[in-house]
């Protein structure tokens, strides 16, 4: 559990980080050609990634999927496009703070539909959670206060 733990905040970091400087890139180059950068690095590294494990016969078995679980891409696409476009114009920690805050919503109505594999239950803790993050999102994005 603690790996799975470093790994997803290794995520939160990446996602961040990833941001950042895709926002920047965009402002330098535009967001096409950061878009085609980012699709090339993806697209190498998840080429070498699969011939490598086809070479130590670790891929996984190969089975028929619903159409929607090819979205990935898409998806993909779409955080890329629009953290470059956000990251510069409101900053990365109100950003951050909105996307951290939707992902929680989104996630959490998943786990209730049981997307991710199992059901998890929408509880009072959880909805306190989701309330707490969305106070912390206002904190985030309210106008500072002159003094």
């Amino acid at each position: 559990m603690p790996f799975l733990i470093l790994l997803a905040a290794l995520l939160g970091a990446a996602v961040c980080l990833q941001s950042t400087v895709n926002g920047q890139l965009s402002l330098r180059l535009g967001l096409p050609l950061t878009l085609m950068i980012n699709s090339g690095v993806v697209f190498a590294g998840s080429t070498c990634w699969y011939l490598i494990s086809r070479a130590t016969g670790t891929l996984a078995e190969r089975s028929a999927a619903p159409w929607h679980l090819f979205t990935g891409g898409l998806f993909g696409l779409i955080i890329i496009s629009c953290a470059a476009v956000a990251f510069p114009k409101l900053g990365a920690g109100v950003t951050t703070a909105i996307a951290v805050a939707s992902q929680v919503l989104v996630a959490l109505l998943l786990d209730r539909l049981g997307a991710s594999g199992q059901r998890m239950p929408l509880s009072t803790e959880r909805v306190v959670g989701l309330a707490l993050v969305a106070i912390g999102v206002w904190l985030v994005v309210a106008p500072p206060r002159t003094r």
